[in-house]
């Protein structure tokens, strides 16, 4: 009986178990075939997340959007409203506001401050000229001139012993009709006053004044007193509103009781 045969020295018999050499495919020879693992593949199940990026590759990422900043939308806005020192106010919000990189606007808020500036100059020197205007004598002249023109062009101004036709709207004096006293006429002018005040008296004052001017002229122009004549009498007088534009007359007037035409004048009639 012979003793076995020991294994020879240098045997090529592989390791299933050994790591493969450096630049093999993985398989080993004789031994169990393992084939590679499949990649994963991207599905809406398995949301793509980004990996860390390789190396000498730069990274990337989203910044978030910018907002508008709303001072700055408001003083352009303002500025081109002409409303001087708010628009001023608000662009100079806005600047200071946009120093955040997160809002955007701030070229608005310059130009709303600009804007701004500009309106506040121009109102500047309107105001200025105003007053100056207003402490003017020859200015305050001219338009007093002016407002008597105004009047006289619109039927404001009646003089004594016109004879006229008496408007519907007692109210609206600039439809006064200025006829002949020879024709048909429904009442003549028998008494004109001029108020001098600088701002208007009131309308109880003047109503005052003009009922009692008017039976004082009434009584001289027709030569009997109001009370024991046979006439009617009515009267103009300005309002809150008519003095505005210059009216500063009481003007009186006569007419029939019965408001049938008058012929011819009732002036020294006794009537």
């Amino acid at each position: 009986m012979s003793a076995p045969t020991p294994p020879p020295t240098g045997d090529s018999t592989p390791d299933p178990y050994a790591a493969p050499d450096a630049g093999s495919s993985g398989a080993v020879p004789g031994g169990p075939q393992v084939p590679p693992a499949p990649p994963t593949p991207y599905t809406q199940d398995a949301p793509y997340s980004p990996q860390p990026p390789y190396a000498g590759q730069p990274g990337y990422g989203y910044a978030p959007p910018r907002r508008t900043d709303g001072m700055s939308v408001a003083a352009l806005v303002t500025g081109v409203l002409g409303l001087a020192l708010i628009p001023l106010g608000l662009g100079i919000a806005g600047v200071v506001r946009t120093n955040d990189p997160a809002r955007s606007g701030r070229g608005m808020a310059i130009a709303g401050i600009v804007l701004g500036a500009l309106s506040t100059i121009a109102w500047t020197l309107v105001i200025l000229l105003v007053a100056f205007a207003a402490s003017s004598d020859e200015f305050r002249e001219g338009f007093a001139e002016g407002a008597e023109e105004a009047r006289a062009g619109a039927g404001m101004t009646l003089e004594i012993s016109d004879c006229i036709a008496v408007p519907e709207d007692l109210t609206d004096v600039r439809n006064v009709e200025h006829l002949d006293c020879a024709d048909p006429h429904d009442a003549e002018v028998v008494g004109v006053r001029e108020l001098t005040e600088a701002s208007y008296p009131g309308l109880a004052e003047v109503e005052t004044r003009a009922e009692e001017f008017c039976y004082d002229a009434f009584a001289e122009y027709v030569g009997t007193e109001y009370d024991s004549s046979t006439l009617s009498m009515g009267y103009f007088y300005p309002t809150a509103r008519s003095w505005l534009i210059g009216d500063r007359q009481i003007s009186c007037w006569a007419e029939h009781a019965d408001l049938s035409p008058l012929t011819g004048s009732v002036a020294d009639s006794g009537l």
